[in-house]
């Protein structure tokens, strides 16, 4: 009796602990149940504010938002301060919820990542830190708050990143309009109608390497009887070269009120230049060739530049015209003045060297593939000057393009008559205006 007695007691003892057991059971699983569907509020309502538009100047906003989301969503939290700061701690923005001296905080957690490698200010932080206070005391629990608040600082850095892109995105376009502006502006600037003077005629080909270049082509007339031809190449490319190129044509035009022989005229622009060029490390090369319409000749004098192409049905080569440095290398540089009489047709190339840089390799080495090309143009088209004229500069485009441009172009053809033939025929100039001083 007493042994059947102490089982009965035994079998309701177990029955009370496995009871108790399976209840704690039930309460730690509707707890992790609530728990679960707690975050998943939480995960929800971030990715709502997360995916919102965001640019630099709604950024704070946003990141409260989110902050105060996750705070009221997340029972256990009791403090949390969310940080963006630089390398050195120093905080650009911040914002705080709750306390973090209350008697029920029983962990704490402190969480940092990068937001970006490379870029440190107030609008591009280089972290994004988070301190927070809970009363967890699970340690599953622990661990997927842990998860939480790392992605928390994932989803900041994200808001972060995207305002990032926008902005850069903005300043891309913006640069990009402001370019297309220059380079319409540098495009006015070059000639674009074809010069005709009574025994010569001049046409220019312009090819800037990116949108706006650092070359500068010009034709102006001096008066009835003299016209100047200047072709230019700034070092560098882009749009400080542009703007130097832009600065040197304003100078020439000042130059060109005094002296009109081309030596002069590269010593005067080098004395100008010579202080800005320094301080930028620029220098120009440049050929001035200015026409004698009374003589029916060229004076030339170069900077530094590439020697001009001469082609006639007697002479195929490159003028062996002595120089003087570059303008902006030395201070007190001179320039020889030779000049070349136009005694029978043809015509002449000053050009940049971007001209030599262009084409495939196989094609274009040098200058003596260009005059083999130029003499096979000559062969073909005789003494008819227009389809001469579009022949060359067709050539030239289509040598050019065949290969990748590597730096600007620019070439003037000048075409001109013999010294005793008849002038060229009279053609309505109206179209075709010269620049003037």
């Amino acid at each position: 009796m007493n042994r059947t007695y102490f089982s009965a007691a035994r079998l309701e003892q177990k029955y009370e602990e496995q009871l108790a057991l399976t209840r704690k059971s039930n309460e730690q699983l509707s707890h992790v149940l609530e728990l679960k569907q707690n975050y998943e509020h939480v995960l929800i309502a971030s990715n709502e504010q997360s995916l919102r538009e965001v640019t630099y100047e709604t950024l704070q906003q946003v990141i409260e938002e989110l902050v105060e989301t996750w705070f009221t969503k997340m029972d256990s939290l009791v403090y949390m301060r969310l940080s963006l700061e630089s390398q050195n701690q120093t905080v650009y923005y911040q914002t705080e919820r709750g306390e973090k001296n209350r008697l029920d905080v029983l962990h704490q957690v402190s969480e940092q990542i990068v937001a970006n490698e490379k870029l440190d200010s107030a609008l591009t932080p280089r972290y994004v830190s988070l301190e927070a206070y809970t009363s967890a005391e699970d340690i599953q629990q622990k661990e997927l708050e842990q998860s939480l608040f790392q992605l928390l600082l994932i989803n900041v850095r994200g808001l972060a990143q995207r305002c990032l892109q926008q902005h850069q995105a903005l300043e891309l376009r913006f640069m990009e309009s402001e370019m297309e502006l220059a380079r319409q502006i540098q495009s006015t600037l070059v000639p674009k109608e074809q010069l005709t003077l009574e025994r010569l005629r001049a046409r220019a080909v312009y090819a800037p390497f990116t949108y706006v270049g650092g070359d500068y082509v010009d034709y102006i007339r001096v008066d009835e009887r003299y016209t100047c031809f200047i072709v230019a190449d700034v070092s560098g490319h882009g749009l400080p070269a542009s703007l130097l190129a832009s600065g040197i044509r304003s100078a020439v035009r000042a130059v060109l009120q005094k002296s009109w022989s081309p030596d002069e005229v590269l010593t005067r622009l080098n004395q100008l230049l010579y202080d800005d060029l320094s301080k930028t490390r620029s220098f120009v090369t440049m050929l001035v060739a200015l026409y004698d319409a009374d003589e029916h000749a060229l004076l030339l004098s170069r900077a530094g530049h590439p020697r001009p192409i001469y082609m006639s049905a007697t002479q195929k080569m490159v003028l062996p015209c002595v120089g003087g440095v570059g303008l902006g290398l030395l201070p007190d540089s001179t320039y020889p003045l030779e000049k070349v009489p136009l005694l029978e047709e043809g015509f002449l190339l000053l050009y940049t060297d971007g001209l030599m840089e262009s084409g495939r390799k196989e094609l274009v080495r040098d200058t003596h593939s260009w005059l083999h090309g130029f003499s096979l143009l000559m062969d073909e088209h005789g003494n008819v000057l227009e389809h001469l004229m579009d022949g060359v500069e067709s050539y030239i485009w289509e040598v050019t393009r065949q290969g990748r441009q590597t730096d600007d172009l620019s070439v003037l053809i000048l075409y001109f008559q013999s010294y005793s033939a008849q002038p060229f025929p009279d053609i309505d100039v109206s179209t075709a205006p010269a620049a003037r001083l």
